[in-house]
């Protein structure tokens, strides 16, 4: 029997083209996700099986350059020249072609067969944009295959193009060719440079254009090059970008006939692109949405998790665990000693409720929301708008992306961060994640605690939250060094989300928390047990007792919460459920849990991805303006 052949298919392109949504289109459900090694960004890889052949599709990182100026364009590039796949597939904006040429042509210059596939074509039709295929094939000598995402046209060709070329044996692909002068320096260096390529010989002429280009990564293959030709290169650099820029004018003036109307900018556009009011704009639409959702959930959740949780699961879990376990401890691990779900910490009760009943639905239709929202086009949008407000803080508008992120869980938002431009980006934006940006699970203890009083107390909490991450961030701004970085993003067209891929994101979002998340959330409620039954808890708590009651006017049990805090905000959040305490006592409780100190995951993270010195640096301010803020709302609320 013979066996079946893997052929890979690397997906390229710039961020916001639908190069996710054709990926899920090509493969299905059925995708790994996994950390490119050494590093914390994620690389999707799906399947897909046509008669003797299987499909390996990579989806990697958006590039706008083989030439990367960030992590994320640094792992794009990484991915093909370790795969060496057998097909690279470029996805471009049917809408503005001009843009994405000029990464057309620097992925020629790899010598891997090149697909070219125009997305959006149906946004293009609808603004008058015609392009002339065969001609745009004939220029660049590669295929070119036109998509839309969202009504699924062009996706069944693009894969019946792929095995056409795996059939015909196809193994490289022809280069843009320059002036002669450029061409004999690229040459030169190839020549200098080969031997001491190794695995990666098959790019010598793409590793040639890089090193003359600036590229830092081939630097050290300096060494072997003759100083008059390293003389010639910041000319020869000039001219290859120039010779490009050119060569792609004159394609597009062939191939492509403009847009016959002015497309009309929406008000929603113009308002959001206003300096100020565009920035507020973008902001209040973004949160209004979100967290508007979260408060009808809330409303949900005073009912059927409630209705379904008492009703039907923690009776019949406890007279089975009771029924089943006589070991004391056991059952206290599993079920607790006392009753209710704040105050029986048992993995199968607390647990169980945390996760299944309250946390999960949520997150799955804010997935839902947020990837509406991507498709739409209104996110990139939120980061233009924000970026002039963002230059306050010390930060470019794209850091916005990683910090709503982190609204669903700050460890993704923190990972997230990797993908920013610079060092202060990423560190800016994980101290405010930290900080101030309660995760999805403690939005949903605090919505269901905070509700119960009225909607001014969760108003007057998120009001706090602001006030302290623009304080607090202002700071950090100056104590963190650090150039801001020019904006780089392109703008989508404004288009309907296509609700199946959606679901499939929402769904490959979920199964992640599945893995990764839920198992915290356990051993958070299993370490607060434990805390509790052993009276570890109440030990450290008391130290802590004439602190919290004297500053704070808090009950000096409140002091255990704070400690559980530590390893799980949520379930610290929840606890304060089986205390008597007034609206404000509340509010004053829950500032300063979300305020005074990272959850251990997400300290950890940041620690690893930044040091002990910043770390140290984000404690200080946390404990320093926790107290202050909780001393500030204790005079203010408790009189």
């Amino acid at each position: 029997m013979n066996s079946m052949r893997e052929i890979k298919v690397v997906l390229f392109g710039h961020p916001n083209v639908g190069k996710s949504s054709i990926f899920t289109s090509m493969t299905g459900l059925f995708v790994e996700v996994s950390n490119y090694p050494g590093t914390t960004v994620e690389i999707y890889k799906g399947y897909t099986v046509r008669g003797d052949t299987r499909y390996i599709i990579i989806d990697v990182p958006g590039a706008f350059s083989t030439v990367p100026s960030t992590t994320a364009e640094d792992i794009a590039r990484k991915v093909i020249l370790e795969e060496q796949p057998d097909i690279i597939v470029h996805i471009a904006d049917a809408t503005s072609i001009r843009r994405h040429l000029y990464l057309t042509i620097e992925l020629l210059d790899l010598g891997i067969p090149l697909i070219l596939v125009l997305n959006q074509i149906d946004r293009a039709r609808e603004l008058g944009i015609e392009i002339d295929r065969e001609k745009l094939e004939n220029e660049l000598n590669i295929p070119v295959i036109l998509t839309s995402a969202i009504t699924g046209e062009g996706i069944e060709e693009l894969m019946e193009k792929i095995s056409e070329i795996i059939k015909a044996k196809k193994t490289t692909a022809a280069s843009i060719r320059l002036s002669r002068g450029v061409e004999s320096t690229i040459e030169e260096v190839q020549h200098s440079i080969e031997d001491h390529l190794n695995n990666y010989k098959r790019f010598s002429r793409a590793i040639a254009s890089w090193i003359i280009l600036g590229d830092r990564e081939y630097q050290y293959l300096n060494r072997y090059l003759p100083e008059k030709i390293k003389n010639k290169f910041v000319e020869v650099a000039r001219i290859i970008m120039l010779e490009r820029i050119r060569y792609i004018d004159k394609v597009c003036k062939m191939c492509v006939k403009p847009q016959q109307m002015r497309m009309k900018l929406r008000k929603t556009e113009y308002i959001m692109m206003k300096p100020l009011y565009g920035t507020l704009f973008a902001i209040s639409i973004t949160f209004l949405i979100i967290w508007g959702l979260l408060a009808i959930i809330h409303e949900m959740g005073h009912r059927i998790p409630f209705i379904l949780y008492h009703n039907y699961y923690d009776p019949y879990i406890r007279a089975f665990i009771n029924s089943v376990i006589e070991d004391k401890l056991i059952r206290n691990i599993l079920i607790g000693e006392n009753p209710g779900i704040y105050s029986s910490l048992g993995i199968l009760t607390t647990g169980v409720f945390f996760v299944f009943f309250m946390i999960l639905p949520s997150m799955f239709v804010i997935y839902i929301i947020i990837g509406i929202l991507e498709d739409l086009g209104f996110i990139p949008r939120v980061v233009v708008s924000c970026h002039n407000c963002m230059r306050h803080f010390g930060m470019s508008g794209d850091a916005v992306i990683p910090i709503i992120a982190g609204t669903g869980c700050s460890i993704v938002g923190i990972l997230s961060s990797r993908t920013l431009r610079s060092e202060k980006d990423r560190v800016l934006s994980s101290f405010i994640q930290v900080f101030g940006v309660p995760c999805i699970a403690q939005q949903i203890m605090i919505w269901a605690l905070l509700g119960r009083y009225g909607i001014f107390y969760v108003l007057m909490l998120y009001l706090i939250l602001v006030i302290s991450i623009s304080f607090v961030g202002l700071l950090a701004s100056r104590l963190i060094t650090g150039d801001i970085t020019f904006l780089l993003m392109e703008l989508p067209a404004w288009r309907k989300p296509k609700m199946s891929n959606i679901f499939k994101k929402a769904i490959a979002r979920v199964k992640s928390f599945l893995i990764h998340g839920v198992p915290l959330v356990f051993l958070g409620v299993l370490a607060v047990n434990i805390m509790y039954y052993t009276g570890i808890a109440l030990i450290v708590a008391k130290f802590f007792e004439p602190i919290i009651s004297g500053m704070f006017g808090l009950p000096s049990e409140i002091a255990l919460a704070l400690i559980i805090g530590i390893l799980r905000k949520d379930v610290a959040v929840g606890i304060l459920g089986g205390y008597s305490l007034t609206a404000s006592q509340t509010l004053i409780a829950v500032s300063l849990i979300t305020l005074y100190f990272p959850c251990i995951g997400s300290l950890l993270i940041f620690l690893s991805e930044f040091g002990a010195k910043r770390t140290v640096l984000i404690i200080f301010l946390m404990l320093g303006f926790s107290a202050i803020i909780g001393l500030l709302l204790r005079i203010i609320l408790i009189h």
